[in-house]
C-alpha cells in the first residue's frame, strides 16, 4: 500500500451519521471518530440536533466487535427521553437498549422529528440513480416555447372560426389573455407546491407539462370527430372523453413528479386512481342522463365530404335499418293515447 493510500485509510472516519430529509437527501453529516456516538441537543454530544423534540442526551450508538467471530453488533441505547428512539419499526423507551447485528446495510434511527442514517465503511452503496426527467428537461426552453406557440395558435384559430367577424379582435384578445393568465396561474400553483416540498420551484417543468397537455387536449377535440366522420365510427366520439381523462391524469402525474420526485410509484397510483374514478363517474352520469354509456346520442360533427373515407350507405338500406323503430314508435304512441283516454275518462267521472 502506498503512502497516499495509507494516509487515506487513516483519515477515513469510523462511520458517518447523516440527517436525511423526507426526499432522502442528506441535510447534514457528522464524521464518527470514536465510539460510542452520543446524540442530543446538548453541545457535548457527537451529533448535536436542534429539534425541540430531542432530549439533551437523547441516545447513544456503539459498535461492538466479537473477538472470536469478528462479527459487528450495533448497540442503540435510549437516554433520558420522553419521546424515545425508533429503530426500524421498534420503539425504544427511556433506558432501553437494542442490539442489532450488522448486516451490511445502513441503519436508520428516528429521533424526535429527525431521521438519522448510520453508515459504516463496509456497507454496500446504493446504485447510482438516473436523473429524473424534471431536472434533465427543465433547462431546455426552446421545445417548451415551441409547444406554447403551437397551443396559442390552435386556441386563436378555434376562436377565429367560432367568432363573428364584427367582434373578432375583441374575442381574440380575450382568449389570448385568458390562455396566458390561466396557464400562469396553473403553473404558478404547481411551482408553489414544488417549492414547498422540494425547495425548488421547477417552473419550467410545470410550464412544459401544461403546454404539452393543452396541445394534446386540443388535438383530441378535433381528431376523434374527424375519425368518426371519415370512417363512420360514432363510438370514437362517444368515448373520446376517456382519452381526455388519460391526458389530464398524465399531466397530473408529471406535475406531481416535481412535487414528490422520490415517490414515483405513489404518484402513478394517485394519477391512475383519478383516471379510473373520473371515467367511472362519467359513464355512470351518461347512463343516468341518456340511458347509454356513450357521451353523444348522435354524431353531430360534419366535415367537408372529401374527408369521407367510408362508403356511402344506400338509401334503401338506411330506410330498412329504420324499420325496427316503427314498432317502438307505434307502441309508444299507443301507450300515450291510452294514457290520454284514461285521463279523459277519469275527468268525466269527476265531473
Amino acid at each position: 500500500m502506498g503512502q497516499a493510500a495509507a494516509l487515506a485509510v487513516l483519515d477515513a472516519p469510523l462511520a458517518l451519521v447523516e440527517a436525511i430529509d423526507r426526499d432522502g437527501l442528506v441535510r447534514q453529516a457528522w464524521r464518527v471518530e470514536r465510539w460510542p456516538v452520543s446524540i442530543g441537543r446538548a453541545l457535548d454530544n457527537t451529533v448535536v440536533l436542534s429539534d425541540p423534540h430531542v432530549a439533551a442526551h437523547h441516545a447513544s450508538v456503539d459498535l461492538v466487535h466479537d473477538d472470536d467471530s469478528g462479527a459487528a453488533t450495533i448497540s442503540v441505547a435510549a437516554g433520558e427521553t420522553r419521546n424515545g428512539v425508533v429503530v426500524g419499526r421498534e420503539h425504544l423507551g427511556a433506558g432501553a437498549t437494542k442490539r442489532i447485528a450488522d448486516d451490511g446495510r445502513d441503519l436508520e434511527l428516528y429521533i424526535g422529528r429527525v431521521v438519522l442514517r448510520l453508515r459504516l465503511p463496509g456497507h454496500a452503496l446504493v446504485p447510482e440513480q438516473a436523473m429524473t426527467p424534471v431536472v434533465a428537461a427543465e433547462k431546455r426552453w426552446l421545445p417548451t416555447l415551441a409547444l406554447g406557440v403551437a397551443v396559442l395558435a390552435l386556441v386563436l384559430a378555434n376562436t377565429w372560426i367560432d367568432s363573428d367577424p364584427e367582434g373578432l379582435s375583441r374575442s381574440l384578445g380575450a382568449m389570448f389573455l385568458t390562455t396566458i393568465a390561466g396557464g400562469a396561474i396553473w403553473c404558478g400553483l404547481w411551482s408553489l407546491l414544488s417549492k414547498t416540498f422540494t425547495r425548488q420551484s421547477h417552473f419550467g417543468w410545470h410550464v412544459r407539462v401544461f403546454v404539452t397537455a393543452s396541445l394534446v387536449t386540443l388535438v383530441l377535440a378535433v381528431l376523434p370527430p374527424l375519425l368518426a366522420f371519415a370512417f363512420s365510427w360514432p363510438w370514437v366520439t362517444d368515448f373520446s372523453f376517456i382519452a381526455v381523462y388519460a391526458t389530464v391524469a398524465a399531466a397530473i402525474y408529471f406535475h406531481l413528479l416535481a412535487v414528490e420526485p422520490g415517490r414515483e410509484r405513489l404518484m402513478r397510483g394517485v394519477a391512475a386512481t383519478g383516471f379510473v374514478v373520473g371515467v367511472a363517474l362519467s359513464l355512470w352520469f351518461n347512463v343516468q342522463r341518456t340511458g347509454r354509456p356513450g357521451e353523444e346520442l348522435y354524431m353531430n360533427h360534419l366535415f367537408v365530404p372529401q374527408l369521407r373515407v367510408a362508403k356511402p350507405k344506400p338509401v334503401d338500406d338506411f330506410i330498412q335499418g329504420l324499420a325496427p323503430m316503427q314498432a317502438i314508435l307505434d307502441r309508444k304512441a299507443k301507450e300515450q293515447s291510452g294514457g290520454d283516454s284514461d285521463a279523459g275518462a277519469d275527468g268525466n267521472d269527476d265531473e
